[in-house]
């Protein structure tokens, strides 16, 4: 009866309630680089459900989920018939096929998830290290998304955004928990 994926998913809400949480908390002392691995943290949520509404048939769905249940790694079938381990980058492609602004998210937000000069923003504004093309990019994304209206995009105008940024990783993930049962039993569209 899917009691696997029902658990797994229950596991999904209650990280992603702990996220807001905290995500909450960090951003009222103004731990700015702390609330972006957070963001990360919820994208890597995302990335895993995605995975499984969009690649993973129906009838799978419980094994995987008691696979990570039980500690073990997701796994899949190669073309030549061996298993092999299911890498993040493998998450990031289906969910950045059902979500545009993902792979500019999870970008940005992985760069606090390792020690980068980006940990620095208190003394300087690491954006201006970024190449162009990518400073635009995030002033796009947070343009059509988020109303920013300005065009020369700089940390503090950043930070003002990441409460709407992980709103947005977090309602996605939302509309997976709450379909019936929390099974996926339809892969949803954003």
């Amino acid at each position: 009866m899917q009691e696997n994926l029902r658990s797994y998913m229950r596991l999904v809400e209650k990280r992603s309630r702990e996220h807001n949480q905290a995500f909450g908390m960090l951003y009222a002392q103004g731990l700015y680089g702390a609330c972006a691995a957070i963001i990360r943290q919820e994208i890597d949520n995302l990335m895993r459900v995605d995975y499984l509404a969009f690649s993973v048939p129906l009838t799978d769905r419980d094994k995987l989920c008691g696979d990570a249940l039980s500690g073990a790694r997701w796994q899949r079938r190669t073309e030549k018939g061996k298993r092999t381990d299911i890498r993040d980058v493998e998450f990031h492609t289906y969910a950045k096929d059902n979500h545009s602004w993902v792979s500019l998210a999870y970008e940005y937000s992985s760069k606090f998830i390792h020690l980068t000069i980006f940990w620095d923003y208190g003394v300087s504004d690491p954006l201006v290290t970024m190449p162009a093309k990518d400073r635009l990019d995030l002033a796009s994304y947070l343009s059509s998304y988020h109303g920013f209206a300005g065009h020369d995009l700089k940390m503090n105008d950043l930070f003002e955004y990441l409460p709407e940024v992980f709103e947005k990783i977090r309602s996605n993930i939302e509309c997976y928990v709450d379909q019936k049962d929390g099974l996926l039993l339809q892969p949803l569209s954003s």
